[in-house]
C-alpha cells in the first residue's frame, strides 16, 4: 500500500510576524492530510456515511515535532499513513517535507471512532486495521506518547485567559475542532513558536461553552498548559516544547 502525498501552499493569513507558518496551520494541513487520505483509503466520514454507519474520526493524541517552519508562499508536502492500532484506537504518521523534499517536521497521532448519536466510542473496523502498516515504528520512535500525561497540580500556574467556543469553531462532528484548542493552548506564549507539542484530548467541547487556559511547569521542567471548563474538567492537556 502506497503512503499519501498531499500538497499544501503555505498563505500569507497561516503566517505570524516572523513569516512562517503557525503551529495551528501546520496542524490544519496535517488535519486534511488525514482526512484525505482516510477517503482515499474508503474510511473516512463520509464513506462510513455511504455505510449507513452514522460514525466518525476523533483525534485523541498527537505529537508534532518541527525541524523548522515553513514559510509564506513555500510548497510543503504532508506524507500520511495509517500505522496500525487496536481494538478502539487507530495510529496515524505523518512526515513534512519543504520546498526542497528535506523533512521539516514530524508527527504521530491517536485516533478513536465515536457513534455520532450516542458520542459513545466504536471499535475500529477490520478494514482500517487491515489497511495499516503494521509493524511499523513511529517516525518519532518506538513510544511517541508520554504515559499518563497530566497537568502539574502543585505546580504554580499562570492563567492563559478564558475564550468561548464560537459557532464558528465547530466541526464535522459537531463541537470543537482539535486546532482550535491549539491556538487556545498557545496564547500563554504570547506569538512564541514552539519546536514541538503533545496533546491529549480528553473531552469535547461544544459551542457556546466557556473555556480557560493555564499553564504550569512540572517539576522535571517541562511546560504543561492545558484548556478546561470552569468546573474544572479538562479538554486538553498538552506538553508545548520551546
Amino acid at each position: 500500500m502506497r503512503k499519501g502525498e498531499y500538497s499544501f501552499k503555505v498563505r500569507s493569513y497561516e503566517c505570524g510576524v516572523d513569516g512562517s507558518a503557525s503551529l495551528p496551520a501546520v496542524c490544519n494541513y496535517l488535519q486534511e492530510a488525514a482526512s484525505i487520505d482516510a477517503e482515499n483509503l474508503g474510511f473516512s466520514k463520509s464513506n462510513f456515511d455511504q455505510q449507513g454507519m452514522n460514525i466518525s474520526w476523533v483525534l485523541t493524541r498527537l505529537v508534532v515535532k518541527m525541524m523548522r517552519y515553513p514559510t509564506w508562499e513555500e510548497d510543503i508536502t504532508v506524507v500520511t499513513f495509517p500505522r496500525g492500532g487496536r481494538k478502539i484506537v487507530a495510529w496515524r504518521d505523518f512526515e513534512i517535507k519543504g520546498a526542497d523534499g528535506q523533512i521539516i517536521g514530524l508527527a504521530t497521532s491517536e485516533w478513536m471512532l465515536i457513534d455520532l448519536a450516542t458520542r459513545k466510542i466504536v471499535p475500529v473496523p477490520k478494514e482500517v486495521l487491515e489497511a495499516s502498516y503494521f509493524g511499523t515504528e513511529s517516525v518519532l520512535g518506538a513510544e511517541p506518547f508520554t504515559q499518563r500525561l497530566k497537568f502539574p497540580q502543585d505546580s504554580i500556574v499562570e492563567n492563559g485567559g478564558t475564550f468561548k467556543a464560537l459557532h464558528s469553531y465547530i466541526d464535522l462532528n459537531g463541537h470543537v475542532n482539535n486546532v482550535h484548542y491549539v491556538e487556545w493552548l498557545l496564547e500563554p506564549l504570547k506569538g512564541m513558536q514552539p519546536k514541538g507539542i503533545e496533546l491529549v484530548f480528553r473531552s469535547e467541547t461544544l459551542a457556546g461553552d466557556d473555556v480557560i487556559v493555564e499553564r504550569a511547569k512540572s517539576p522535571e521542567g517541562e511546560n504543561y498548559h492545558r484548556v478546561f471548563s470552569p468546573d474544572g474538567k479538562d479538554h486538553v492537556v498538552a506538553i508545548v516544547s520551546l
